[in-house]
């Protein structure tokens, strides 16, 4: 990043605060890069895969990929816990290895049952790799500011991805083909080694605390009953459940309707869409930190997902084929996800109790249902309705503001125990 910003600490510029990471940080947010870029080559195109090779309808798509992501909810919960308790290491090992599993069955699946078996140990993946590698740079860096910044570099570097791959799969003719997943399997195996290898066998994160807390994280129930108590949480994670699944139509929903419209150039919009999409949020992020710096975190998120809602509205009122127009609406929807998603993350990360990290952060994977659901409801209200669909999703994007506007002093105050 060569934009010189400033953040929290005026004496600092990104760059120098990026010099005082932990190199295992660099290292992760490294991994990260690597195994989105070739996820990227194929997953967009996903839809497209599964209606031409198993000619399935936008029901039956969003019904395969909404099962298989439950699954990985509830075992996100527990992982997320099971980190705590036994360490971030051995979770992001068998995070890794259910990746390989993963893309591999889904690359070389001649059924629909093998194929929906990857998506599933896909799933798992995200929640055993992803959710103790986020808590393991949160461990590497425990004040407020680094973490942050830790945040809006990891979705950085995910969008970089996102620009490369699609471009890169393209090039290579290797877009909308299955077998593009091997490529992804193959990225996790540095990854694999990394974590075999480089990390230390971590402590638990509650030897510093009684056994009685111990005890409270250890199981999956326990931790439920926490975090269901915990009333602030709950409503910043229904809030982000609600952006997510309006988020999720831009590669489930959007790539289907875009074949009702034209099956003919279906790709070629699906392209223009998320290569749009990408490269805008690259570049806002970039000058969107500084400008938002000064505004209250949660406000930060209302105006993301006011602008997401506007999105919607453009995607509603034009069934157009030209890409200039979906390039357009695109840049608007990627410059709202900007906003919306890393602050999404910051939030529930500044939430989660400093000993309980690890739980909280698996519960926060419950933002997959947004994704899960998404896909469904997605599918269903197109199939039902058409178009349509997108004046829905506005409207819950008007839900997140409200439920935000109304906890507001609530969330203020617990952000204030965090400075």
């Amino acid at each position: 990043m060569t934009v010189r910003m400033k953040i929290c600490n005026d004496s600092l510029t990104i760059r120098q605060t990026i010099a005082t990471f932990p190199a295992k940080v660099s290292i992760l947010l490294f991994f990260t890069f690597l195994t989105r870029l070739s996820f990227f080559m194929a997953w967009p195109f996903l839809s497209i895969i599964l209606n031409r090779t198993y000619q399935l309808t936008p029901i039956a798509i969003g019904a395969l990929m909404s099962g298989c992501t439950f699954i990985s909810i509830f075992l996100g919960i527990y992982g997320g816990a099971l980190s705590d308790r036994l360490g971030r290491k051995k979770l992001m090992i068998f995070g890794c290895l259910f990746a390989i599993a993963g893309y591999t069955s889904t690359a070389l699946a001649n059924n629909v049952l093998l194929f929906a078996l990857g998506l599933s140990f896909i799933s798992i993946s995200f929640s055993w790799a992803d959710v103790p590698g986020r808590a393991l740079m949160s461990d590497l860096l425990q004040d407020r500011r680094r973490r942050e910044l830790a945040l809006q570099i990891r979705y950085f570097v995910i969008n970089i991805a996102a620009v490369s791959g699609p471009l890169i799969g393209i090039t290579a003719g290797l877009n909308s083909q299955k077998s593009t997943f091997l490529l992804t399997a193959l990225s996790y195996i540095p990854f694999l080694f990394f974590s075999l290898f480089c990390l230390d066998a971590d402590k638990p994160a509650h030897d510093d605390h009684s056994d009685e807390k111990r005890e409270e994280s250890s199981g999956t129930w326990q931790v439920c009953r926490l975090i269901l108590r915990d009333n602030v949480y709950v409503v910043v994670l229904i809030s982000s459940i609600l952006c997510y699944l309006v988020y999720s139509q831009i590669d489930s929903v959007v790539p289907q309707y875009f074949l009702t419209l034209d099956a003919s150039r279906a790709v070629d919009l699906v392209t223009v869409l998320l290569v749009t999409n990408a490269v805008t949020v690259v570049v806002a992020q970039l000058y969107l930190v500084p400008l938002l710096a000064n505004i209250q975190l949660e406000k930060r998120i209302v105006i993301g997902a006011l602008i997401m809602a506007l999105s919607q509205l453009l995607f509603w009122i034009n069934p157009s084929t030209s890409k200039l127009w979906w390039g357009g609406c695109a840049a608007i929807f990627s410059f709202a996800e900007a906003i919306l998603l890393p602050n999404i993350s910051i939030l529930l990360d500044r939430l989660a109790p400093e000993r309980y990290r690890g739980a909280y952060l698996g519960a926060s994977t419950l933002v997959m249902l947004g994704l899960s659901l998404g896909r469904i409801i997605g599918g269903a209200l197109l199939e039902w309705w058409g178009h349509n669909v997108f004046f829905v999703m506005s409207l819950l994007c008007l839900c997140v503001v409200f439920l935000l506007y109304a906890n507001d002093k609530k969330i203020q105050k617990r952000l204030e125990n965090d400075i």
